[in-house]
């Protein structure tokens, strides 16, 4: 709390002083605006329309990053030779990739998608790469001497031991969506939060600039939040969650 307070104070000091140049708005400001902006639907279309993006390509990410990190961790010389392809990929940004798929699609939500999707599908590819590759031979031998059938193998021994790995994955992933959803309506002009921001910034209006840009990161914040605790009920069970209660 003493941070926040700190940080506003700061804020407050250089809005006043060498801020008022580029008519940087005061903590107060901005509050009144964002009151002000919370009353219009226009705010709230904005936030709906960068979290359906953000979700949706953060569930195209999942639905294909996960198989495909499953399928690349169960066997070693698949792993060896995929390596460079996905140390590779998950080294490129994903705005990197924006003027072909903005070449490709225009501005439009598929164009977001895909941005998001590439982004994002990395961190569950490879966390469900590693969550297989991790998971105790001693599991496999009693899955094959109790004779459990793959459905069953999957839901008590493979799934139990992936899931730390793979809700780890899942939170990365849900951050990179949320910013190359952003940034897709930034650069490339879907709707959304950030082509808001880039509209308050054409027409050099720096309170809805403020506005925008802290809407964005208290929606990253309350991602967090909410997959922590979705992480914490899913893994009762798991001793780093037991050590934290």
């Amino acid at each position: 709390m003493a941070a926040i307070v700190l940080a506003i104070g700061v804020w407050h000091l250089f809005a006043i002083g060498p801020g008022r140049a580029a008519d940087v708005p005061t903590p107060g400001a901005t509050l009144r605006t964002g009151l002000e902006m919370a009353r219009t639907a226009d705010y709230w279309t904005a936030i709906g329309n960068t979290l359906l993006t953000a979700n949706l390509g953060l569930l195209l990410s999942v639905v294909v990053g996960v198989p495909l990190g499953l399928f690349n961790g169960a066997s070693r010389k698949v792993a060896l030779s995929s390596q460079f392809v996905v140390d590779f990929g998950r080294t490129i940004p994903g705005v990197a990739i924006l003027p072909l798929v903005l070449l490709l699609f225009g501005g439009t939500r598929v164009m977001a998608l895909i941005l998001v999707m590439f982004g994002a599908v990395w961190p569950m590819l490879v966390q469900a790469t590693y969550a297989v590759q991790q998971v105790p031979p001693q599991l496999r031998q009693v899955g094959e001497a109790f004779h459990l059938t793959l459905r069953d193998r999957i839901r008590t021994v493979y799934l139990p031991s992936a899931m730390p790995f793979l809700t780890t994955g899942l939170r990365i992933a849900a951050t990179i969506s949320l910013l190359l959803a952003i940034s897709a309506e930034f650069l490339g002009g879907t709707d959304g939060i950030g082509r808001n921001l880039f509209n308050a910034l054409t027409v050099n209006n720096p309170d809805e600039m403020f506005v925008y840009a802290f809407t964005a990161s208290l929606l990253g914040v309350a991602l967090n939040l909410v997959l922590l605790a979705a992480q914490r009920r899913i893994l009762w069970w798991h001793p780093s969650q037991r050590e934290r209660g």
